[in-house]
């Protein structure tokens, strides 16, 4: 007897499913790159935006530590005994003192000049002058001073004094000033001093003729545990 043997085969179909996009018009592709260069150009806009916002906000935060750091009273008694103050701004750069009654120098730390300009000049003046500012109370040191306040205890001191007169040289420009210095003195001529030598009497019929004048402003040097030292400027103009 033959065994019959019949092998079924599987049913094995494939199916292949294939997704094609439509190809783009020309018009379609060119509107893309529009898209594109639009995108493009609004990142780089919003990077310089934000770019200056933040150079523009370090500009305005450096500028205001370069301004204003402190203002503080200090009280202040002269020679004859007499109490007044002094209004003290310390800048980075520079110190203005304003005293009542008196006048309001400006000290610039930068070019080591001081200006001057006293009330009691019938005609707006200010007097310029270099100094020695190592020897003076740095920005830094005035506000740790004035933070400090033990100031307003201790008694006054003078611990020296420094006289000038007029070179009768009007500064033509000044251009040169620091901004307090420069803001003191915008309505008024500038006349550059020079330390006065030994020589120059005071009391010649020369001078006395020229209606000479004399200055006084006090500067605070430093102050210990007993008292507040200042260094006196003389300014003589006539």
């Amino acid at each position: 007897m033959k065994l019959m043997a019949s092998e079924t085969k599987p049913d094995m179909s494939t199916v292949v499913v294939q997704t094609a996009s439509a190809l783009k018009t020309p018009e379609e592709a060119k509107e893309k790159r529009k898209r594109l260069k639009i995108i493009l150009i609004s990142v780089v806009v919003l990077v310089l935006v934000v770019t200056a916002a933040i150079v523009a906000v370090v500009v305005v935060v450096g500028k205001q530590a370069e301004n204003i750091i402190k203002t503080a009273m200090i009280p202040y008694t002269d020679e004859s005994g007499k109490s007044s103050s002094q209004k003290v701004t310390v800048t980075a750069r520079e110190e203005k003192f304003e005293i009542a009654g008196t006048g309001t120098a400006v000290f610039d730390f930068d070019k080591s000049l001081l200006v001057y300009k006293p009330d009691e000049m019938t005609k707006p003046t200010c007097f310029l002058t270099a100094v020695n500012t190592s020897s003076l109370l740095s920005p830094e040191k005035m506000k740790s001073f004035l933070d400090d306040k033990t100031f307003s205890t201790l008694p006054s001191k003078s611990s020296g004094h420094a006289d000038y007169m007029s070179s009768d040289v009007v500064v033509p420009k000044k251009d040169f000033l620091s901004p307090m210095s420069k803001e003191l003195c915008k309505d008024t001529e500038v006349i550059w001093m020079v330390p006065k030598p030994d020589c120059v009497n005071e009391n010649s019929p020369a001078r006395k003729k020229r209606a000479c004048v004399t200055l006084r402003y006090c500067y605070l040097r430093y102050c210990d545990y007993w008292y507040c030292y200042y260094t006196c400027y003389y300014y003589t103009y006539c």
